[in-house]
């Protein structure tokens, strides 16, 4: 060896970028198989609505052939919380009972659809965001939890096409994929509620939301997933208690 030749120029290496870089179907295929690349890849945009577009349309597409079934589930519903109440009388009961059906035919009524799901995914999103950096000590931006919330929303693509034909099949909404189908026509609205959210695919958004918490907060995946069911077992059972007191007051 020639001591005294120059020493070989290091040649810089680029720096490895550690996360995904996946497209939009990369992203989808992942999420079902592998979601820690979806929510690793997730960049501080503005896919949400991307996203939040693409599940309103799933759903109304989805609702369509259960119309009926739904109009008639929910004004059933209505009309049991009604003679429950004694404060209502026969005429006030048939004007609501008449405004709920004109409802149902106006076209507007479709887009309660996206406008609901625009503030669940805005108000979630907080709400994990809340989990990440405040409750487990993470670091994430908004804007990234936004667009993860938005990706396990998209459950709602195997979600209808599970449910919707057994809806169309059973002529009613009181289908379940979990412990609903332990309940009756004599349980409880508070006992309902609550064993009836236990479903297949809350369940799966509830666990891809802990995922999205531990990927984009940096924080252990355990730590996450007992904060996030804790939460949304919370809402369960709060959920519950508005549906005894629908049932109570008529509301």
């Amino acid at each position: 060896m020639d001591l005294n030749s120059e020493p070989m120029e290091m040649v810089e290496q680029p720096p490895i970028n550690e996360e995904p870089q996946l497209g939009f179907f990369g992203k989808l295929w992942n999420l079902f198989v592998d979601p820690r690349k979806t929510f690793a890849s997730i960049k501080p945009n503005h896919e949400w609505v991307i996203l939040w577009v693409v599940v309103a349309a799933i759903s109304i597409c989805a609702y369509m052939p259960i119309k009926d079934v739904v109009k008639q589930s929910q004004i059933e519903r209505v009309t049991e919380q009604l003679k429950a109440n004694p404060q209502v009388t026969e005429t006030q009961r048939a004007e609501i009972l008449e405004k709920m059906e004109s409802q149902f035919e106006n076209p507007l009524y479709l887009l309660f659809v996206p406008a609901t799901q625009l503030v669940v995914l805005a108000v979630v999103a907080g709400i994990l965001l809340f989990l990440g950096n405040i409750l487990l000590g993470g670091n994430c931006s908004y804007l990234k939890m936004l667009n993860a919330y938005a990706w396990t929303m998209m459950i709602v693509i195997p979600g209808s096409i599970v449910t919707v034909p057994m809806v169309m099949a059973k002529g009613s909404m009181d289908v379940s994929i979990g412990l609903g189908v332990l309940t009756s026509a004599d349980t409880g609205p508070f006992i309902k509620k609550l064993i009836s959210s236990f479903e297949l695919f809350a369940l799966w958004q509830v666990w891809l939301s802990s995922v999205a918490v531990s990927v984009l907060a940096r924080v252990p995946g355990k730590k996450a997933l007992v904060a996030v069911f804790v939460a949304w077992l919370v809402w369960v059972v709060v959920q519950g208690g508005l549906a005894t007191l629908g049932v109570q007051f008529g509301a």
